[in-house]
């Protein structure tokens, strides 16, 4: 079973009881005042399990299931089949949380404040996706082409435009960092990737 498999399990499993009990998603979410007062340090990682409903999720599972079993298979490409998972379960991780530090730094004396979801890592590993092929096309809403390298820039722009909108409980700016930290995760275990990657977007 894959990686990419086995965490799209445990995010349905985990929400769908957060679903149905309240106080469960109100311990898993990332309240930045509970970690900074009560030291709550798991939240970072939970809150990554926890969606705001069915539709929030099924986007983020779908968007890791599209994407995250090919990153996944590069990984392992490149590393072999143990030490690629290994790695690709890491990086996964690390985007959870480093996805969540500025939120956790912006709010983190607001107790009203409240994020959850898988966002923040499935941005990175789509962003990892675009460091392996950058000119490979997705499907906007299953129909628009449109280069993975383009649809990146334009989802980073949505993401820094929404995360100052503040409104609902997700977390944009796990969105754009989130992003961000795939790329930089993914160059520093594999740095021929992101030269080839230059050197794909390069006009010389």
């Amino acid at each position: 079973m894959s990686v990419t498999l086995v965490l799209i399990i445990l995010n349905v499993l985990v929400s769908w009881q957060c679903f149905n009990h309240s106080g469960l998603f109100y311990r898993l979410a990332h309240r930045p005042y509970e970690v900074a007062h009560q030291q709550q340090y798991d939240r970072w990682i939970t809150s990554g399990f926890v969606h705001a409903n069915w539709i929030h999720l099924g986007i983020n599972m779908f968007v890791l299931w599209q994407f995250g079993d090919i990153v996944e298979q590069q990984f392992m490409a490149l590393s072999g089949v143990v030490t690629g998972r290994i790695r690709y379960a890491t990086i996964y991780l690390v985007i959870l949380v480093a996805s969540s530090l500025p939120s956790y730094l912006k709010h983190r004396n607001d107790p009203a404040y409240a994020s959850v979801g898988a966002s923040g890592a499935v941005s990175g590993i789509l962003f990892a996706y675009v460091l392996f092929f950058p000119w490979v096309p997705i499907y906007l809403y299953g129909l628009i082409p449109i280069y993975s390298i383009l649809a990146a820039g334009a989802y980073l722009i949505y993401s820094s435009w929404a995360s100052r909108q503040h409104r609902g409980i997700i977390n944009h700016d796990a969105h754009f960092y989130g992003a961000l930290s795939g790329m930089v995760l993914t160059s520093l275990f594999y740095p021929q990737v992101f030269f080839h990657f230059l050197q794909e977007i390069s006009p010389f």
